[in-house]
């Protein structure tokens, strides 16, 4: 359970019921939970029993809720009792606002909370809680994703792309160029190679230049051997820990032999390979160790080439000529990025069932390892599994999302090296992923999209919710990343509805279709309930069974021909226009089931006795007169001899005593267990039988198709 606690006005309801809707799970408030139970409004109560009544009121009625997401009151918890109590059946978040903002709300409040602005008496009570979330955190909800997703365009391969086609054009077309202007679904690092372009193109060789490069490495690399070749004097603007990286800073560049150590990053080389092409004579890189990131300089050489750059490779490095001009390929489409992709890929091997689509198999990208690597992680550790060990030097960006899946799935049996350049990135990523490790539902990323990422893959397959601190982080690659986690919410409903197998089937079919979609089962003892469910959390579509198949008609605003002549409602679509919309698809379920259980075309000439008369009942009746059969229902009466097909619509076995003749055919709409007495009583009197699990699916696969309609 999780429960939101913080001051009054803290935004505590309004983040549960954000919460419900995007994770489809229920909420209750417990402040309107008393309302609702007491009849009278808080102040009231205060005015009736004073604080000391609520608060027996209010403890009683923690007590009894029971649900994934809880909104407390303000005071709920200074009862050590009640904290006890609900720390150990939850977590508690308390929600950080400032004074000032809890002080604006409690005055628009008008008098309806009686204790009035409390924060900062009880400042030190809600700074006692281990969990709390500011505004940019976010909170998950463990649960398998699903759906078809494409990974935003690589980083590096579109820095590649926009600096090649800059140098490729003239100072007037960089202005208007759609491609060099600012786009909102850039990701932060991209957004400062385009401020970067953008300053050089409005600038003249010997004018100084502000160049803010964020905290992107590539930009701040790239950039500086290419100002000092375009006789810029630049200042670079640096933030975060991007201070801290290594960084060679060019007065000026002049043509000759360029030595690089090829071990700290391989985008120095990149910025030399973009820079000295355009020199006044021929240059040449070095390497004094060996290159890493190997992917990377190739990734650029690729680029280079494309835009009519000539550059020759020798035993240590590069040879460069001088006097070369670049020349626009006319389109600058980055392919989909392969590090991004990785979490995705990172889920799977967790569980969750995700169509990655739009990669490049035969892509430079370092970072198309992937796959290879995580499916030597998960080789490392199954049953018999042989030790592993796994050197990132070349594609350290995947180390974080091949961490969750060693440290979830790799039994221990697998070892990462090369990882020392992890301690220089945009944080010290081995620390980092450590403490992910040690300590998953309350994740400091340190400012880094990485872990952030990381992070919310594992949670995935947790059992606790998870708060990710500076979630906006991942923006500085995937500005989307949280967008990925939506799945529209479906649910199967009835009572009691101990064991359904609507949502395997319907999320196989998801999965299956690349539908960012979930079902649930939600038992409920009243229709009514199980609607307010669908209304809180955002249901789309809802699945209705024993016994509710009848009641819910009276709360639909539509009810298709078919279902009105049957009586009973399988199925309800809840329109974006706000109606709710009913539909039967067990009678096409059943129709299509029996014809096939039967070998026939038609039920033409079969007797058939029906055993129930509730919703499914009325459903498989229609189904057999209009496939021909003569059809007699028995409702709490003994079943008479005499009939081909007998049909069980009731939970139980209602014909205990009946003696088959062994030729029927015996259909049980139960499916769990696989065989019910009835079958078993007439599979050994010599019958053919076959439970409810085929009508399951073929009345699921009309559901689906209503679902998806909407």
């Amino acid at each position: 359970m999780l429960y939101l606690y913080g001051p009054p006005a803290s935004g505590k309801t309004t983040l549960a019921k954000a919460l419900a809707l995007e994770w489809g799970r229920m909420y209750v408030d417990l402040d309107e939970e008393i309302v609702r139970r007491a009849g009278k409004t808080i102040p009231e109560i205060f005015a009736e029993s004073g604080e000391a009544g609520f608060r027996r009121i209010e403890s009683e009625t923690l007590r009894s809720v029971d649900a994934p997401i809880v909104s407390l009151g303000g005071g709920t918890l200074l009862d050590p009792a009640n904290r006890e109590y609900a720390e150990s059946r939850g977590m508690v978040v308390v929600l950080d606002v400032d004074a000032e903002t809890v002080a604006r709300r409690i005055a628009a409040a008008g008098g309806t909370r009686p204790l009035g602005d409390m924060l900062e008496r009880r400042r030190a009570h809600y700074a006692s809680f281990a969990h709390h979330a500011g505004p940019d955190a976010k909170i998950l909800l463990p649960r398998p994703l699903r759906g078809r997703i494409t990974p935003p365009p690589s980083k590096s391969h579109q820095h590649r792309l926009l600096i090649a086609e800059f140098l490729a054009a003239s100072p007037d077309s960089v202005a208007t160029s759609p491609l060099f202007a600012p786009d909102p679904a850039d990701c932060a690092d991209i957004a400062a190679t385009k401020r970067c372009i953008a300053a050089l193109s409005r600038s003249a060789p010997g004018d100084e230049v502000e160049l803010d490069v964020g905290e992107s490495g590539s930009t701040l690399r790239f950039f500086a051997p290419l100002a000092a070749a375009l006789v810029r004097r630049a200042r670079f603007v640096r933030r975060g820990r991007l201070a801290e990286r290594p960084f060679v800073e060019y007065e000026s560049i002049q043509p000759g032999v360029h030595e690089l150590r090829g071990d700290v990053s391989s985008q120095f080389a990149t910025g030399l390979l973009f820079a000295l092409p355009i020199l006044d004579g021929d240059s040449r890189i070095r390497f004094t160790t060996p290159l890493e990131s190997r992917g990377y300089v190739d990734m650029t050489l690729d680029v280079v080439r494309r835009h009519g750059i000539v550059v020759e490779e020798t035993e240590d490095g590069f040879v460069v000529p001088g006097r070369q001009r670049y020349s626009s390929t006319g389109a600058a489409e980055a392919e989909r990025d392969w590090s991004g992709a990785a979490f995705w890929l990172a889920a799977n091997a967790l569980g969750s069932e995700i169509q990655v689509c739009g990669l490049d198999s035969a892509s430079h990208q370092p970072d198309r390892a992937a796959p290879a690597l995580i499916e030597r992680i998960l080789k490392a550790g199954a049953e018999g599994g042989q030790e592993e060990t796994i050197d990132v030097s070349g594609c350290p960006d995947l180390y974080p999302a091949l961490a969750v899946v060693a440290h979830a799935k790799g039994a221990g049996r697998v070892r990462f090296t090369g990882t020392e350049r992890l301690r220089i990135k945009e944080s010290d990523r081995l620390a980092a992923m450590d403490e992910v490790f040690a300590n998953p539902c309350d994740v400091d990323p340190r400012n880094d999209h990485r872990i952030a990422m990381a992070a919310a893959v594992y949670s995935t397959v947790l059992d606790t919710p998870v708060v990710i601190h500076d979630a906006s982080c991942v923006a500085k690659s995937y500005p989307g990343f949280w967008d990925e986690f939506k799945m529209d919410l479906y649910a199967v409903t009835g009572w009691p509805l101990a064991k359904t197998g609507s949502p395997a089937i319907h999320n196989a079919a998801h999965a299956a279709a690349g539908r960012k979609a979930e079902m649930v089962s939600y038992p409920a003892k009243t229709i009514e309930d199980a609607l307010e469910f669908a209304r809180r959390c955002g249901v789309k579509g809802m699945a209705v069974t024993i016994p509710h198949k009848e009641s819910v008609m009276k709360h639909l605003d539509f009810i298709d021909d078919a279902a009105r002549e049957i009586g009973a409602v399988n199925t309800v679509v809840f329109g974006a226009d706000g109606l709710k919309r009913g539909y039967n698809t067990d009678e096409r379920g059943f129709a299509e089931a029996v014809l096939k259980f039967a070998g026939r075309d038609s039920l033409v000439g079969v007797r058939a006795a029906l055993l129930g008369d509730g919703g499914a009942a009325k459903a498989v009746r229609h189904a057999l007169v209009r496939l021909g059969a003569e059809v007699e229902t028995f409702h709490r009466r003994p079943l008479a001899p005499g009939f081909d097909l007998i049909v069980n619509a009731t939970p139980v076995d209602p014909i205990p005593e009946y003696a088959f003749r062994g030729d029927e055919l015996v259909y049980d709409l139960r499916y769990e267990p696989p065989v019910m007495p009835l079958m078993a009583r007439a599979s050994a009197a010599g019958c053919r039988v076959e439970n409810g699990l085929s009508m399951l699916k073929a009345q699921a696969r009309g559901q689906l198709a209503l679902f998806a309609a909407r």
